[in-house]
This record gives C-alpha cells, structure tokens and sequence, in this order.
C-alpha cells in the first residue's frame, strides 16, 4: 500500500513545474477517471444524435402527414339549405346530416357523405362526378336535381329524379340502375340492386323546393297529396277534373281557393 502511494507521489514531483501543475489533470490520469469520462462523452453525444434523428423523423412524419378538414352539416330542427363549394344546393330535411372532406371535394370528385333525406341541386362538371355516398346506397351523378331518402328507421333507400340523369346502385355494389327525369328508384337494404318504381306523389321534394307543380294531374290524385304533405284530408265535389299549375307551399288556404277559383268546384276540409 504504501509503495503504491509513493509511486504516485513520485509522478507528481516528476511533472511539476511551478503554477503549471494541473491538478486535475494529474488526477485524472493517475485515477483513470478521464477513461469514464470519454465513456460518459460518447454517450452523452450519442444520445443527442439520436434525439436530433428523432425530432427530424417526428417533425417530417407530422409534416408530411396532410390534415383532412372534414366539413360536417346537421339540421337539428329545421329544413336547411346549404351551398357546397362548387355552388352546388343542398338542402337537408331535419334530422339529416352532410359530410364532406374540404381538401378533396372538386379535384377528382366531388365526394360527399349523407344521413337523412337531402334534395341535391347538382351545378354541372363533366370532369368531377358528383358522389353522394349513404350508409346503404350511392347516386352518382354529373349535374341535375335529385333526392336521396335515407333514414335509419326504414328499410330502403330511395331516389328520385328531377331533372336531368343519374345512376344509383348499393355502395358495395358493382352494377346500378339509371334513373332519369321523373323516375324514383328503391333499394331494400340488403338487396344488391336498387330497382325502378312508381313516385308515391307527384311532388316527392316540395317540401325542399317550396313548390307544388301539376300537369294535367287528376285532381283526387292532387288532393292526396296535398292532404299527405299537410297532414289533412281534402275532398272534391268533381272527380273528373285535372289541373295544370304550380302552387307554393306556404299556405294551404290559398292553394284550395286557387284550385276551387281555377276548376269551379268545391274542396271540402277535415282534420284527421
């Protein structure tokens, strides 16, 4: 032990030179802790590359990764009408709900998402279809008016056409059906193929278009629907008439006096 010491003080004496002894360095060197602190340095370094590589990996993953900004519309209580990017018309019944991804919608596509019943006014382009995606069935169209109908309590999807052309099919499915100016389809959920049927009214969206329009309509068929739409029953004295008109839907009254006034007959009202 104690030639061990001796030895060490030896060094010292051998390198020292007046106000130039580095003590620590002299330690160092006899303890070997400058071997751990190389060690310990080499980590230390290690870590901080490791942690640069790792903000850089985070900070390009976080980067690159494009957000979606998913526009998202609901008519809790009443009817709404909503303009999409493209100037396309929604208008949702209450209850429905419009989906659609603001980043996307116009490149390839004009993609959107619905829930409920939604009357679509489809501003024409032959170079982006318009998709309208339900959770049982889809309308693809290029530009027209249509309605999709679609509430969880039914049993089926159905679509009617307005104006213009659109094809209607299952979402999963491959093939679909054409429907064109006046037609109305129905898929059953669980069916793979929607098929053609017969409009329950002549005006399936007048309560989206604020408007009843007739051509030469039966008037009892005129006053189904009429009584259907306000919850009513109206009845004619004549049977045998028609009626060519368009009629708004704001006030009942005025409806029966212009159809009493115009066919000279007399409409009779009861409360259901």
């Amino acid at each position: 032990m104690k030639d061990k010491e001796e030895r060490k003080l030896q060094f010292v004496l051998r390198y020292y030179e007046d106000e130039k002894l580095d003590t620590r360095k002299a330690l160092k060197k006899i303890t070997g802790i400058a071997h751990q602190n190389k060690v310990s340095g080499f980590w230390a370094c290690f870590s901080g590359i490791a942690a640069a590589i790792l903000i850089c990996v985070v900070s390009y993953t976080l980067l690159s990764r494009k957000e979606h900004h998913t526009v998202l519309i609901t008519a809790d209580a009443m009817v709404t009408r909503y303009f999409l990017p493209d100037s396309t018309l929604a208008i949702l019944s209450k209850g429905a709900t419009l989906e659609y991804d603001a980043d996307k919608y116009g490149q390839a596509n004009r993609e959107v998402n619905m829930s409920g019943k939604i009357y679509f006014s489809v501003r024409r382009n032959a170079l982006s279809p318009f998709i309208a995606t339900t959770e049982y069935a889809q309308v693809k169209v290029l530009g027209t008016e249509f309605e999709v109908d679609e509430y969880r309590k039914d049993t089926a999807t159905r679509v009617y056409v307005k104006s213009g052309k659109v094809v209607f099919k299952g979402r999963y499915g491959k093939n679909g059906i054409v429907l064109t100016k006046d037609m109305c389809g129905m898929l059953t959920h669980g069916d793979e193929m929607p098929v053609a049927v017969h409009a329950v009214s002549p005006n399936p969206s007048a309560w989206a278009i604020g408007k009843f329009i007739y051509r030469n309509t039966p008037i009892d068929e005129v006053l189904k629907e009429l009584s259907l739409y306000y919850g009513t029953q109206l009845y004619a004295s004549e049977h045998e008439r028609t009626i060519t008109g368009e009629f708004k839907t704001d006030d009942l009254g005025e409806i029966i006096a212009l159809i009493e006034k115009t066919l000279d007959i007399r409409i009779i009202q009861k409360e259901r």
